[in-house]
């Protein structure tokens, strides 16, 4: 694969869109084959949204930014105005909205910012309208999310030359093996996200049997953290969910877990130092077991019952982790080793080298692959 810069930020109608087994393809597809088009991959998650692109210098530019917007009022003009991105999280803390918390908008608001949102990436990163777009996209479980995300998809201003979009569990897959060799594969995905956790088998790119459960999720850690970081100071330290997120995803670690030291300035009390010892690790540890029981419980049996052969065949490919939960050191092998155990057998477990981040390189790789390739 290309070398990867990453950078953290501080058309068709819907008669064109079909639902067909990974995910919506452009019924028209690729319109005109251009050569100089630009292979487009995002990925709009409930926490964050990563867009990769090529740049001049032959390797790729990959965005990385909170979803989220805020909105003020400009004491200049008295007018509304929005900031997006990190941005209106590290400004707008404690009002800052994230319009895909519950995995897809869920109303005709959260779809009108989801919109904005969108041409902000397209202003501030100059993506190009002459452009072949491939989007990652959560499950889509009911008429109401699969409405809204086809509205989504037609009103961008990019992908001129073609759109998509693709299961974001079986893109996220892709970066594990060669070029897009999960195409030609049966395989086990499980997408560890901030809004659900989705469990998927897939043969030849259609997914065979998934489970997707919104019990066991990133944020539910984030809210434990939270929670764990008030008992353990006696309530005398309360953070946000924004903190609590970077606790996790700078500290857990299932390697070399050290606790952590931090203040804050308290009221009365000066600056106040605290040691966090278990409010991390524990609710991670908690996610781990969910997991492996889901998979154990939910998933394997009825995929047994209903796909025998399947089943059969996946115990013996690897299995990808995908998702910012994926990226917790440590992780993989904690959940390779569980599964050797309560199968009593070997699997093995893998991941791409940045599991945040596949999702968007899959879909850069179709969307890559669609331009070369497609006429």
């Amino acid at each position: 694969m290309a070398e990867m810069n990453v950078h953290d930020s501080k058309m068709f109608t819907d008669g064109g869109m079909e639902l067909n087994g990974a995910g919506f393809v452009d019924a028209g597809y690729v319109k005109k084959r251009s050569n100089e088009a630009v292979p487009i991959g995002l990925k709009i998650g409930s926490t964050r949204t990563v867009l990769v692109m090529p740049n001049y210098e032959g390797s790729l530019d990959i965005v990385r930014t909170l979803t989220c917007v805020a909105r003020y009022r400009d004491l200049f003009t008295g007018k509304l105005a929005t900031k997006f991105g990190d941005e209106a999280a590290e400004e707008y803390a404690d009002s800052v909205y994230f319009m895909f918390r519950a995995g897809l908008p869920q109303d005709d608001d959260s779809v009108k910012l989801a919109a904005q949102f969108i041409e902000y990436l397209v202003y501030r990163y100059n993506i190009p309208e002459n452009s072949y777009v491939t989007l990652a996209h959560p499950a889509v479980e009911n008429e109401r999310g699969r409405k809204n995300l086809k509205e989504i998809i037609s009103g961008m201003s990019i992908g001129r030359t073609g759109r998509q979009a693709w299961s974001e569990a079986f893109c996220g897959a892709i970066p594990a093996f060669e070029g897009l060799e999960a195409i030609k594969k049966t395989f086990m995905s499980v997408n560890m996200g901030s809004t659900t956790l989705e469990i998927s088998a897939f043969r030849n790119g259609e997914p065979v049997h998934t489970v997707t459960l919104g019990t066991i999720s990133g944020n539910l850690v984030d809210r434990k953290i939270r929670l764990g970081v008030q008992n353990e100071t006696q309530g005398i330290v309360n953070i946000d969910l924004n903190t609590a997120r970077k606790y996790k995803e700078e500290f857990a670690n299932f390697i070399d877990y050290k606790p952590v030291y931090d203040s804050v300035h308290i009221h009365d009390r000066g600056q106040y130092g605290f040691k966090i010892e278990k409010s991390i690790m524990k609710p991670v540890e908690e996610y781990v077991n969910n997991v492996i029981e889901a998979i154990m419980e939910n998933f394997f049996p009825q995929l047994a019952q209903d796909h025998y052969q399947t089943y059969k065949r996946v115990l013996t490919e690897p299995i990808i982790l995908t998702g910012g939960m994926a990226c917790i050191p440590g992780l993989r092998e904690r959940i390779q080793q569980m599964l050797c155990d309560e199968l009593e057998q070997k699997v093995t477990v893998i991941s791409s080298e940045r599991p945040d981040l596949a999702p968007a390189i899959g879909a850069f790789r179709i969307s890559e692959y669609t331009l070369n390739y497609k006429e």
